[in-house]
């Protein structure tokens, strides 16, 4: 099992302690200080200096900046910086911390220290992937086309036509060429036109514009023009190239929607990162402790996001996400009904909700069906209100069990993970057994 950041197996987990007077040292360091930073976390623990001076030197005033400020504000404290290893590579590190303010005034940082090399190298491959794509679009070739004003004459290339949807032997106007424009581009048009005619003598005018071809297929279409005007500042002539640009501004919008998934998935993963790293902190008096839940939890969330990442962004199936929970544990007694092989989870619903079965699980050993020899785990569908799935975990057999107080981890995490992405989980402490109404938006 791994540390925090192992379950992305991108960095490490954390705990800092700060003191007045620039005094800091770490009093724990994840297992994957070594791969992470190419030193071992005794010294790291021994020196937090080893750490701190692998941030290269232009980005060390911004990082003590920032510190500074989150420590004067007790704020979460959140930044990136680019670090040479102990081998000399240069990575970039996200470190991202919660304060927890001490009795003796110092500040217990509960933190993670994730590599965002690749992310970082990520979002560049996906820039220079657009800007190829664009040299690779303009060099499929260009429709040419002219307008002689004074003679109302256009004139089209067969390949311009084609652009537009209309066969070889169409004939032009300047109004039927308006009328394949888009109605919310015309205006847009207009202007580009009139622009480069006002000026003395004449311009270039570019505009990417919308049209709609007869059989009602819209198309993108770069044009690049040139007005020609005579010498008393009339235009005369206009020339232009069409290009099918459709390709590249679908391209765009991937580009934008995988740029905004890629932000969205990292500024989420992280969040759940620390909030479990702070939560865990809660009630755990030493560090040993705090190491064996943590790596418990979040080699469950690091399970569960093996299978969002194996699907592809295509929805989890629920039952892959129970088995993959609940292996650890044993399957022997928990018996699964077959219908929940259809029911399927958003990825970041899988995420939050192998966490719940992996805590839920955890108290049934410890303290519910699965404590003794006799008692069993129940997993089967439920009814739902519509637009949401549910299933029921029932525990029978084990001994009686209360309802905690103040509310347990599986709580807080509905509260941290499943509520925010709509989901709902209902407790119930019953003298046969525990009980949960657990439900979730459904994915067609």
């Amino acid at each position: 099992m791994r540390s925090a950041a192992d379950a992305t197996a991108l960095g490490m987990a954390f705990l800092l302690e700060t003191r007045g007077g620039g005094s800091r040292r770490f009093l724990f360091t994840g297992p994957r200080c070594q791969a992470v930073n190419g030193v071992t976390g005794a010294a790291v623990m021994a020196d937090a200096s080893v750490l701190y001076d692998m941030i290269l030197p232009e980005h060390r005033v911004a990082f003590a900046a920032a510190q500074a400020e989150a420590e004067a504000q007790l704020e979460p404290f959140d930044v990136e910086v680019a670090m040479r290893r102990a081998d000399g590579q240069v990575r970039w590190h996200r470190f991202a911390a919660l304060p927890r303010p001490q009795p003796d005034g110092a500040i217990l940082w509960d933190g993670l220290q994730i590599d965002v090399t690749d992310r970082r190298s990520m979002a560049a491959a996906l820039v220079e992937q657009r800007r190829r794509l664009e040299v690779a679009v303009e060099a499929t070739g260009l429709g040419f086309w002219e307008w002689d004003i004074p003679a109302r004459k256009v004139t089209w290339s067969e390949r311009n036509k084609a652009l537009y949807g209309l066969p070889p032997d169409a004939e032009l106007t300047v109004e039927r060429y308006l009328s394949l424009v888009h109605p919310d581009d015309i205006e847009q048009v207009r202007a580009a036109f009139v622009g480069a005619r006002d000026k003395p003598d004449g311009g270039d005018y570019s505009l990417e514009q919308r049209i709609i071809t007869p059989d009602g297929e819209i198309r993108w279409v770069l044009v690049n023009a040139r007005v020609a005007n005579d010498a008393s500042g009339e235009a005369r002539l206009v020339v232009g190239t069409s290009l099918d640009i459709t390709e590249r501004k679908a391209a765009e919008e991937r580009l934008n929607l995988q740029m905004g998934e890629l932000a969205h998935r990292a500024k989420n993963g992280i969040a759940i990162l620390m909030a479990i790293v702070s939560q865990t902190a809660r009630g755990q008096e030493t560090v040993e402790g705090f190491l064996d839940l943590i790596m418990s939890r979040l080699q469950a969330m690091s399970s569960s996001q093996d299978l969002v990442t194996a699907a592809g962004g295509h929805p989890v199936a629920l039952s892959d996400v129970i088995a993959q929970a609940l292996t650890p544990f044993g399957l022997a007694r928990v018996d699964v009904d077959p219908a929940i092989g259809a029911v399927t989870l958003r990825g970041e619903m899988a995420i939050g909700m192998g966490l719940l079965l992996h805590e839920m699980a955890t108290n049934a050993v410890k303290y519910g069906a699965l404590s003794n020899s006799r008692g069993r785990v129940i997993i089967a569908p439920e009814a739902a209100p519509e637009g949401q799935s549910a299933f029921a975990w029932r525990e029978n057999g084990g001994p009686e069990i209360t309802q905690p107080n103040p509310p347990g981890f599986g709580t807080r995490l509905l509260q941290m993970v499943l509520r925010p992405q709509g989901g709902e989980v209902k407790f119930s402490f019953e003298p046969a057994g525990f009980r949960a109404h657990v439900e979730f938006p459904t994915v067609r």
